[in-house]
């Protein structure tokens, strides 16, 4: 496999329908007798042994089927396929040896960056609901995890926690259980595991018991995510308001409407009180990722049905979710139109039920103001 000669590069583009059409870029059936003596290929995605080959300017890639192959492409190697070509060329000869740790160390700076950017990906897509593509991204964190840390390590686990969810947002019980089963080992074993990996792990348990009708049991791990996430970050911080939110889909599944309320009720609170301090203040000294802000705005957007739906469109609680909304939407800075709508709706519940002059209808209608 030999890097992409010099000059300008092609596209990438992110459907293979798209890439297919672009010249140098194609599937072809490997024919095994071709490979070099002792040499076995494998899938990139699965690690059986290949039966495809995809073609492209920077390098060849290996996939166990053409469907493989697309998947890979177009879950995570359009972004990263220069980058793996680079990796993967043969080292130049270098004379030194400071030059060759200067060579070793920057490879290694570029696997950790990768590991990062392959797990925002996969993150993305997961939280998307596009769990099929989320799966190679997760797959490459994992490689590229093993590569940097090695192959029995705690750093592993938040890509073995990705690869369960993935699987379990496919209702794939099977490796989401060895995934949970590989992740809770390390854990076991880490005497000084951080806090925040326990709660990943306990989360994801919770997330399969709930899936699996097992709700009592999901409650149990959802109420420990709470715990250590709250050791880690902080009792209000808005990572804790994942536990609070999952506890209330369990307790809404088991028609605890009063429970679920009341934990939703926490959800909107936490984010309330972050949004309304960052607008306040201007300053986001610990900005939340795409794949938080993604989160979030799933389960804003379900708690405000969840309020229309019992409490009913003119309760303050609605009004309140539609105001943290907005608010997360102007920090997003998406849908500005969506949220002036929503901050809108919320002045118009704030004051038929708090008054004009209150301070909350107030700070509403001030911020609709500085919107106009």
């Amino acid at each position: 496999m030999g890097e992409m000669k010099e000059g300008k590069q092609p596209e990438l583009y992110p459907t293979w329908e798209q890439q297919s059409k672009v010249q140098g870029y194609r599937i072809e059936t490997l024919n095994a007798l071709s490979a070099p003596k002792g040499v076995r290929y494998v899938c990139e995605l699965t690690g059986v042994a290949a039966g495809v080959k995809m073609i492209t300017p920077f390098t060849s890639l290996y996939y166990g089927s053409k469907e493989d192959a697309i998947l890979s492409w177009e879950g995570i190697m359009h972004k990263l396929l220069p980058l793996v070509s680079q990796l993967r060329a043969k080292p130049v000869i270098i004379g030194s040896e400071e030059e060759r740790q200067k060579r070793e160390y920057s490879i290694l700076m570029s696997k950790r960056a990768l590991v990062d950017l392959t797990q925002r990906i996969a993150q993305r897509f997961l939280i998307k609901g596009e769990y099929e593509l989320s799966i190679p991204g997760a797959m490459q964190c994992l490689s590229f995890s093993k590569e940097v840390y090695g192959d029995d390590t705690i750093d592993l686990v938040p890509a073995y926690l990705l690869l369960a969810q993935c699987h379990l947002g496919m209702r794939n019980f099977r490796p989401v259980q060895e995934f949970l089963g590989l992740a809770n080992w390390s854990v076991l074993k880490t005497p000084d595991c951080p806090n925040e990996i326990k709660a990943q792990l306990e989360r994801t348990f919770g997330k399969l018991c709930a899936a699996e009708g097992k709700h009592a049991e999901a409650a149990e791990h959802l109420a420990k995510d709470i715990y250590w996430t709250s050791l880690a970050s902080g009792p209000e911080h808005v990572k804790v308001s994942v536990g609070y939110f999952n506890l209330a889909c369990v307790f809404d599944a088991q028609h605890r409407v009063e429970a679920a309320l009341a934990l939703y009720d926490k959800v909107v609170d936490i984010w309330y009180k972050y949004l309304s301090a960052v607008r306040m203040s201007g300053d986001d000294t610990d900005p939340l990722s795409e794949a938080q802000c993604e989160e979030a705005m799933q389960m804003l957007l379900k708690i405000l049905d969840v309020r229309r739906q019992f409490l009913g469109d003119n309760h303050i609680a609605t009004g309140e979710a539609h105001f943290t909304l907005g608010l997360l939407r102007l920090l997003m800075e998406r849908e500005l139109d969506v949220a002036k709508q929503s901050i809108a709706t919320a002045h118009s519940l704030y004051v038929s039920h708090l008054g004009p002059d209150h301070p909350s209808t107030v700070d509403v209608k001030d911020l609709l103001g500085a919107l106009a």
